[in-house]
């Protein structure tokens, strides 16, 4: 049986957002490394965020986006793949090493030092474990491209239906002011979007992403604003976290701190 389309865009993909409704209705979203498994979209988390991975995995739903077409292939295109997720804690790293380490390898460069060899593997076996969440797409819609960076992001949103359910909408979206109460977005024309008309909706709870990385991935950096999103398109905020700026490259002591760290937090979450 052929793969769905979806699947070649996906495996072209460097970088992808990831939204998820919660069953209270919250929701949230993060950036990741996009894979494949089983010809579904998958994420792959070490158990230092065994926490993130576990919410992600039991969500509702959850939306994988693909809008940022830095450091793609030729069969990329934007994209969400909108769905119910399934969560597999793979503990000893075997469906993580046969079927996706290939994968990581060739998108983010850092995890080579980590496993690009059997000896790496051994010394680094922590690393190997693995959340794995898969998503099984009920709806694959075309969204807007973005040029990526802290002026552009993926916005998601709660927003309420008949019989009183509550479906998750997401949207390529442009950041044209940003301060402590406040974000006004400007969305990004497409004729397909997918959030539809949701957008226009007004008081619905929403959260804004954008996420910036240096070509070798060594620096990655997100920002997260959560609130309630009106019909003009601005969001009155809950409260947000991380910073838009790009760390400053790191010395070696920096990397070998962040490597004990990451170590450290795996090994809790196993």
């Amino acid at each position: 049986m052929a793969a769905p389309a979806f699947v070649a865009a996906v495996h072209a993909a460097g970088v992808c957002e990831v939204a998820w409704l919660r069953t209270d209705g919250s929701l949230d979203v993060a950036a990741a490394t996009p894979l494949v498994l089983d010809d579904r979209p998958a994420l792959a988390l070490p158990y230092a965020y065994a926490e993130l991975g576990r919410d992600v995995g039991t969500a509702d739903q959850v939306a994988v986006v693909l809008s940022d077409s830095r450091l793609s292939g030729s069969s990329w295109r934007p994209i969400a793949m909108l769905g119910r997720p399934e969560l597999t804690e793979d503990r000893d790293g075997g469906v993580f090493t046969e079927h996706l380490l290939d994968q990581e390898l060739r998108k983010f460069p850092p995890a080579r030092v980590l496993a690009d060899s059997p000896i790496l593997r051994r010394e680094h076996w922590w690393y190997l474990p693995r959340l794995i969440v898969t998503v099984e797409p009920e709806a694959v819609v075309d969204v807007a491209e973005r040029a990526g960076g802290a002026a552009d992001g993926v916005l998601a949103v709660a927003v309420s239906g008949v019989a009183a359910q509550t479906r998750l909408a997401v949207a390529s979206v442009e950041v044209e002011r940003r301060d402590d109460r406040a974000v006004q977005v400007r969305r990004r024309e497409m004729a397909a979007d997918a959030a539809g008309s949701a957008l226009a909706t007004g008081t619905s709870r929403a959260v804004v992403v954008c996420h910036d990385f240096s070509p070798d991935m060594e620096r990655w950096t997100s920002w997260t604003a959560h609130g309630v999103l009106g019909g003009d398109l601005s969001l009155a905020v809950d409260h947000e976290a991380g910073d838009v700026e790009l760390p400053r490259p790191l010395s070696l002591m920096a990397r070998m701190r962040r490597q004990r760290d990451l170590a450290r937090a795996c090994r809790r979450g196993i």
